[in-house]
């Protein structure tokens, strides 16, 4: 699917110019670059150790001449460009005169740089009129998301005979075509000086949505045991994954992964380090230290599955096998797995862990997403539903980390006396920290892509409940329930803090996936 957006159309971003951040200089009229400053997201406690970075590599284009104004665009550019969070620039610098692209010999020296950098995406620019046939023919070659933007004017020069200084908004429209008739996908984000709030936010959205691109292909899926027997809702079709993204799904039989970690001494440093790790991050603990013993040594031998294979994400059946192998339930465990961003989904759900990690990615993995199950709408308030799970979100995203509890379903409330070889013990239980949320499903039937992305807020109460959970406010919970009905996404979903959904949208367009918007 060609993805063309272009941006009068997209509504993505407001039309008015940042004209406070554009500065004249008394000498030369020329527009000075003043960099916007970012919006501050909100303090989340699972903000990342580690994360993600995009290769962006820039295309300026320019034609025949080079003049000032070229150079000037060109720096400015950069420089907003590398001011971007989690973003590595390539440029084509001393492979070509002035660091810019005019002819198709420069576009095939700036293609093979890229390529050996190994660029996740493009920038393209004309900085003036600019050559629309070796810019088209570098995207030609890398086949990569493409961010294309056009200049405005500046002022004009007193004794012009004609008011035109940049001509990129003109050349512009013959780049656009050249990518066009090449069928190469690309992200029109408007007329913009560098320096301006909206090319910014175009900037970043692009970089968020080529993190999820670059995170979805040839990505490795462990997947341990098989889905419970009468889930057919997590199906999945391998082949699928394959055509449509490149990506392996690494099996691991069950019995394996529990032989590994029985075989592990009781004193492996590793095993004691997970234990002291909970005693000392978890507020309350009313499962035995047997428990504690048997969870960490699964802990080890599934990070070393993780490992081994360079996972990009892992699912496992988490019962009825499990709970009998072992005596114990996964959820806390798949907890502090996501916690170590080794993003882990319950029930053997590949599509679920897919979607974990298209949020996970369009995060930059700076926050971690919850697995979570669309379980009830709130009783009181019809536009409230409990995104919820038995008991695995990740730690860092209690909402009050003196109230986190490590309990057995049997227990929830930690009254009772802990029992030996216990099925039920292995939950987390907290609630969530409140904010807004964007929630992500991926589905895929007859062999066509679909996404869900909807957002909501997260609402703080007083309740106590069992798991890990939260109270989510969707202004149009009935028409979000119907799309989930009408579309067929199932009970699973991902949900993480924050808004995503520009991200996630332009992603969709880049990876021919068909967004299902439920924008609150």
């Amino acid at each position: 699917m060609l993805f063309i957006v272009t941006h009068p159309l997209s509504n993505y971003y407001s039309q008015s110019r940042a004209e406070a951040n554009l500065q004249l200089s008394g000498r030369d009229r020329v527009p000075r670059l003043r960099m916007p400053r970012r919006r501050q997201a909100a303090r989340l406690e699972g903000r990342s150790r580690m994360g993600i970075t995009v290769k962006l590599g820039f295309v300026p284009s320019y034609r025949n001449v080079w003049k000032p104004w070229n150079a000037k665009m060109l720096d400015d550019s950069l420089a907003m460009l590398r001011a971007l969070p989690g973003v590595e620039v390539v440029a084509p610098g001393s492979l070509t005169p002035h660091g810019a692209v005019q002819s198709l010999d420069q576009a095939e020296t700036v293609a093979d740089h890229f390529a050996s950098a190994k660029v996740d995406a493009l920038v393209l620019c004309p900085l003036d009129f600019g050559d629309e046939r070796s810019a088209a023919k570098i995207a030609e070659r890398l086949r990569v998301p493409v961010l294309l933007y056009a200049t405005r004017e500046p002022p004009a020069a007193e004794d012009a005979s004609l008011a035109r200084v940049s001509d990129s908004y003109c050349g512009n429209l013959s780049m656009a075509s050249a990518l066009y008739r090449r069928k190469l996908p690309f992200r029109f984000a408007g007329v913009h000086f560098p320096g301006e709030a909206e090319l910014d936010a175009e900037f970043e959205t692009f970089a968020r949505a080529v993190s999820v691109v670059k995170g979805l292909r040839n990505a490795r899926i462990g997947q341990v045991g098989v889905r419970p027997p009468t889930f057919e809702t997590v199906g999945y079709d391998e082949a699928e994954l394959i055509r449509k993204f490149g990506q392996n799904v690494i099996y691991a039989n069950l019995d394996d992964l529990v032989a590994a970690a029985q075989a592990l001494p009781d004193d492996d440093p590793r095993v004691q380090e997970i234990i002291a790790g909970l005693r000392g991050s978890v507020g309350a603990i009313t499962v035995t230290d047997d428990h504690l013993l048997k969870s960490a040594k699964l802990e080890v031998a599934l990070a070393e599955f993780w490992e081994r294979n360079r996972l990009s994400a892992l699912t496992m059946q988490c019962w009825p096998t499990i709970q009998r192998a072992m005596s114990l339930s996964l959820c806390a465990l798949f907890g502090r797995l996501t916690g170590r961003h080794m993003l882990t989904a319950c029930e053997a759900d590949v599509l679920g862990a897919l979607s974990m990690l298209v949020n996970y990615q369009a995060a930059l993995g700076e926050t971690l997403p919850h697995f979570i199950d669309w379980t009830i709408q709130h009783r009181d308030d019809p536009n409230r539903l409990l995104a919820w799970h038995c008991g695995n979100a990740p730690l860092c995203l209690a909402g009050d980390p003196a109230r986190t509890a490590l309990r057995s379903r049997k227990d929830m409330t930690g009254e009772l006396p802990p029992v030996e070889a216990d099925p039920m013990a292995g939950l987390f239980q907290f609630q969530l920290q409140p904010g807004p949320v964007t929630f992500c499903r991926l589905a895929e039937y007859d062999g066509e892509w679909k996404m869900l992305i909807a957002t909501g807020e997260i609402i703080p109460s007083e309740e106590r409940l069992a798991g890990t959970w939260a109270w989510v406010r969707a202004p149009d919970h009935e028409g979000l329930y119907r799309t989930l009905v009408e579309e067929g996404f199932i009970h699973h979903a991902s949900m993480i803090h924050g808004d995503q959904v520009k991200a996630l949208t332009e992603a969709c367009g880049f990876l021919d996936i068909e967004p299902v918007v439920v924008d609150q």
